[in-house]
């Protein structure tokens, strides 16, 4: 934990900004009394990804989709063909 004292807060706040964005706690200080901590945020909670949810609906939304008259490998052929 870094220290600092309430006159480095006023005139070097940029400087106490990069010690909490790197995750320090920094205490200020004022007379050699502790008056503050200043702590970086909690990492928000990650949610743990489901990559099945939601399969069947996809599936389903992907099968009502109408086909394509030829295959990728016949539009292909056709096309080097016309060449």
């Amino acid at each position: 934990m870094k220290t600092v004292n309430v006159r480095t807060v006023r005139h070097d706040f940029a400087a106490v900004l990069d010690l909490i964005r790197n995750g320090e706690t920094v205490a200020v200080q004022h007379r050699k009394t502790t008056v503050a901590l200043l702590t970086p945020p909690l990492p928000a909670r990650v949610k743990p990804r489901q990559p099945w949810a939601g399969l069947r609906a996809r599936l389903a939304r992907l099968q009502a989709q109408p086909m394509a008259a030829q295959t990728a490998v016949e539009m292909l052929t056709a096309e080097r063909e016309r060449f």
